[in-house]
């Protein structure tokens, strides 16, 4: 809300915000989308393409803003320069931000070494495919396994047990970055080391996290709403990427783990906690 007031919109006076929240839980989307289009808002903000579909599902004449890895492979927008739909946004190309985490990730390791992608059902072949290529050119053994369900992400770590993997690459979902507290529980508890989506994740006891800054995200994601509130069409506007990507390194959650950062990952870094 307090990027909307350094817009001049005033709770309560020209815009109401009311927050939904799915707790990371595909099946939960279509209610709640069926629930908000009752409601008949102005815009919805929808980060994700399984709360896109569902709010789009729901009523496809309310303008949606979103956060999503590929809009236009998601067929949501038809080009970045113009939409052409009742959808805009920010997408951060998760296509490429995916593999550049193994690829960091992959400083810790010795070449050879096997790593968990864990992933949910929002991931898209293209990133697999970059993933599989970026592993071939690393050295890195990858093993892919998804988790839908809270409890699944309890699975896929006793699969990264019993597989001997020595680092797990958390992919951009936002079904995972709902869980990421359990997941950094996790990882702890099986001293290995993690990489995610975004910086902050680092600064909440991860290891490292590589990404654009979510509050930044939210401030560009104000934007489009406010133009949205004051007339513009989505399908006139621009989608827009991040503007600057973070790489966070955890010293303190890397000697919890037994874990030396080299100097060469950690010249890299935009910030280092210790």
């Amino acid at each position: 809300m307090a990027s909307l007031r350094e817009r001049g919109h005033v709770e309560g006076r020209d815009v109401e915000v009311e927050i939904y929240y799915a707790e990371g839980r595909d099946d939960a989307f279509a209610p709640l989308a069926a629930k908000i289009a009752m409601r008949q808002p102005a815009v919805i903000v929808a980060a994700g393409t399984v709360a896109v579909e569902a709010a789009r599902k729901a009523n496809p004449r309310v303008p949606i803003v979103t956060l999503v890895g590929d809009i236009v492979g998601t067929g949501f927008a038809a080009m970045l320069s113009r939409p052409e739909s009742g959808i805009t946004g920010v997408s951060f190309q998760s296509a490429s931000l995916d593999p550049k985490r193994l690829e960091l990730l992959s400083m810790l390791l010795p070449k050879g070494s096997s790593v968990l992608n864990l992933t949910d059902s929002s991931a898209r072949a293209g990133s697999h495919v970059a993933l599989g290529d970026a592993g071939r050119a690393l050295g890195i053994v990858l093993h892919a396994v998804e988790a839908r369900r809270p409890e699944e992400i309890d699975v896929a770590f006793d699969a990264a047990r019993k597989l001997g993997v020595k680092g797990v690459n958390v992919l951009t979902s936002p079904f995972l970055n709902v869980h990421r507290a359990r997941i950094i529980k996790l990882a702890a508890a099986a001293r290995l080391p993690a990489i995610y989506q975004w910086p902050e994740t680092a600064e909440e006891g991860g290891l490292m996290g590589y990404g654009p800054r979510l509050t930044e995200i939210y401030r560009q994601l104000a934007g489009y709403v406010s133009r949205i509130l004051k007339g513009a069409s989505p399908a006139d506007l621009p989608v827009e990427q991040p503007t600057k990507y973070e790489l966070v390194i955890n010293r303190k959650t890397a000697r919890a783990i037994g874990i030396v950062i080299p100097q060469e990952l950690l010249v890299r870094a935009d910030h280092v906690i210790d």
